[in-house]
């Protein structure tokens, strides 16, 4: 989530098994960040992660107002009604940290901010999945009652066992995988569909980092995507058998490359009237901490 503040941001798609869910800025009132939810994975015991260092993931903030905001980024404990994909809420919003907590930002301007993440050295801790939320608001103004708040919710995983490496954990997020949905309407079974061509755009995944990376793509369901499907929609990979290609490449820095695909309904299957959908995953696996970046296909049947 790729480190234009504008364009690069929202391009940067939708997940460290670690990955990114939400491709558009956030926006409220007079401020705008970079992201509104983050899943991360194999995160280690013992161990504190800044998300800028471990997958190039800054919290970027901007004031949309015609004037200067004071704003902080404080660390929260989820309730009930805002916890996603299984996760727990986090015991104690001292494990999550904003640096800087606090700043002046001018109209139209710009500023990344740290968010770190302290795990105690507890094996209690080991498999379990938890969420934090980042508040990012502005201070109410001197003759002015309105202050604007938005919120940024982090999902880490942390592994089954202890990092026993002196290495710095390493993680990418500055994938690409453009378009964040792509729809095809009126299918039917017993026919065999392009996903390039279902859309006026072809899909690409692009390196927007400075270093080559590993990429495994994939198709997946919502369920193992950890990813709401709505309600209306079912499982593609349920009723379609799901190509892409290439499934594995390398990417130089800087490289985009495009990717191909079909989707096949076999005959006699019964998709008359429903919806469908599954995930398309870009997944960074030469690293120690593993990042996905997320798309999405959707079919209407006829």
């Amino acid at each position: 989530m790729r480190h234009h503040l504008g364009d690069g941001w929202m391009r940067a798609a939708k997940m460290l098994g670690l990955g990114l869910l939400m491709a558009t800025n956030a926006w409220a009132g007079g401020l705008r960040c970079s992201f509104g939810e983050v899943v991360i994975n194999n995160l280690k015991i013992g161990k504190t992660y800044s998300l800028m260092t471990l997958a190039n993931l800054p919290l970027v903030l901007t004031n949309t107002d015609d004037r200067p905001s004071t704003v902080r980024v404080d660390a929260l404990v989820p309730g009930e009604g805002e916890l996603k994909q299984g996760a727990a809420a986090i015991p104690s919003a001292s494990w999550a940290s904003a640096l800087p907590d606090s700043f002046v930002l001018a109209p139209n301007e710009s500023r990344s901010v740290e968010l770190k993440l302290a795990i105690p050295d507890d094996e209690a801790l080991f498999g379990k999945k938890l969420e934090v939320v980042y508040w990012s608001h502005t201070m109410a103004q001197e003759g002015s009652l309105i202050a604007y708040g938005l919120k940024s919710r982090v999902i880490f995983g942390i592994d089954v066992a202890r990092d026993t490496s002196n290495a710095p954990p390493e993680g990418e997020l500055a994938i690409q995988l453009s378009p964040s949905q792509i729809t095809l309407n009126d299918a039917s079974a017993g026919h065999t569909y392009a996903i390039q061509d279902t859309d006026r755009h072809p899909m690409t995944v692009k390196n927007a980092s400075d270093r080559p990376v590993d990429l495994e793509l994939k198709a997946l369901s919502p369920q193992d995507a950890n990813i709401d499907s709505q309600g209306s929609f079912d499982d593609l990979l349920a009723a379609a058998h799901v190509t892409l290609t290439p499934d594995r490449l390398t990417l130089s820095p800087g490289e985009e490359k495009s990717v191909t695909g079909t989707v096949a309904f076999p005959k006699g299957t019964s998709i008359k009237g429903k919806k469908f959908m599954c995930v398309v995953s870009a997944a960074v696996i030469n690293l120690p901490v593993r990042t996905q970046i997320y798309s999405r296909i959707y079919v209407h049947a006829k």
